[in-house]
């Protein structure tokens, strides 16, 4: 059977490469997201704004008589 590995024996150098390998696909992940989500984000924060200045929009395009 075999034995079981001490937390000392671990390779800290793999261990770290491993880490940074994760951390950045992570940081893609969320890169990715981001700009995905730009179409989304860019048009809430301009109707936000509209509404928190009490934009009204008066009139507008209309038919002549």
């Amino acid at each position: 059977m075999k034995q079981q590995q001490r937390f000392w024996e671990v390779d800290l150098i793999e261990l770290v490469k491993r880490w940074a390998e994760d951390m950045k696909t992570f940081l893609l992940t969320v890169l990715l997201f981001l700009g995905l989500s730009l179409p989304v984000v860019i048009p809430t924060l301009i109707l936000w704004y509209l509404f928190s200045i009490d934009y009204r929009a008066v009139g507008g395009m209309t038919l002549a008589p």
